[in-house]
């Protein structure tokens, strides 16, 4: 049987109250080619018995222990289309979405991963739509030592770069998109955002970012440093000065004399000099 042209992976735990939206947006999709791999994350509600209520065979259903990111790498890694399009199980897809990401994608093959706007929502309102750069990303490893650059809900990778790099979600805890953005990075991978919304996104007191907003910025400030040291090392060649100059900052800032966002400030000037200079 021909592989599906997209695998959307999408895990999921508690998530009873939006469950059949998400799996409704997403069966509604005007791109009809795809296999929708649900994984159960050790759900202990009604979750299993809504998502099994459904008889559409794209439906793969997967149980694991409650374990986000070994549920979304065993999703991944049981996908077999071209593209993986990733999902979460409160959110909803814009009825095209799937057909405008696979048209872009397949017709640009240097993409590895295409992302969109998205519009989020909560229960009582829609708020305006949150946008992260459009079209390509330039330099996204120095744009990633500020912040993600992708709104992971909303992206489609390229299956066999991922393969071929042997690149998996890894233990980031409520960071491991913003790694596995870094990973793909430092691979060569090409990112391209879509500048329109094909995604609803729930706004909720139970987010990850708002439950664990301190344990998220903990895991980002050291994805940060990694960040750093990479770029430090792929230009000591031509910049040996570089090592120098962030030990010795470093060791100011244990005196508290300059802060990390000074430091991360001060360094992504200077690769942007860096970045220009090699462009010229």
């Amino acid at each position: 049987m021909k592989p599906p042209e997209i695998s959307i992976v999408m895990p999921v735990y508690n998530a009873e109250n939006y469950i059949s939206a998400a799996i409704e947006s997403t069966l509604g999709q005007s791109f009809c080619d795809f296999e929708f791999i649900i994984i159960d994350d050790g759900s202990t509600d009604h979750t299993v018995s809504i998502i099994s209520s459904y008889s559409d065979p794209r439906i793969i259903l997967l149980k694991n222990k409650h374990d986000f990111i070994a549920s979304l790498n065993l999703g991944m890694n049981q996908a077999k289309g071209k593209f993986i399009a990733r999902m979460d199980a409160d959110d909803r897809m814009f009825p095209d979405r799937l057909k405008i990401q696979y048209n872009i994608i397949e017709t640009h093959p240097e993409i590895t991963v295409c992302a969109s706007w998205m519009q989020p929502f909560n229960s009582s309102s829609i708020a305006d739509i949150s946008k992260l750069y459009a079209k390509y990303i330039d330099s996204p490893i120095l744009k990633l030592l500020n912040t993600t650059i992708v709104y992971h809900p909303t992206t489609m990778m390229r299956r066999e770069f991922l393969v071929r790099n042997q690149i998996q979600y890894e233990y980031y805890p409520y960071a491991e998109d913003y790694h596995f953005w870094f990973n793909i990075a430092k691979f060569g991978g090409i990112f391209y955002t879509e500048p329109q919304p094909l995604l609803y996104y729930r706004i909720s007191k139970n987010q990850v970012s708002h439950v664990f907003r301190k344990e998220q910025q903990e895991t980002s400030l050291k994805i940060k440093y990694e960040i750093l040291d990479f770029l430090i090392t792929q230009n000591k060649t031509d910049y040996p000065e570089l090592l120098a100059i962030y030990q010795n900052l470093l060791k100011l800032k244990q005196k508290g004399l300059v802060s990390f966002e000074y430091l991360i400030s001060f360094f992504s000037l200077l690769f942007e000099k860096i970045a220009c200079r090699e462009k010229m």
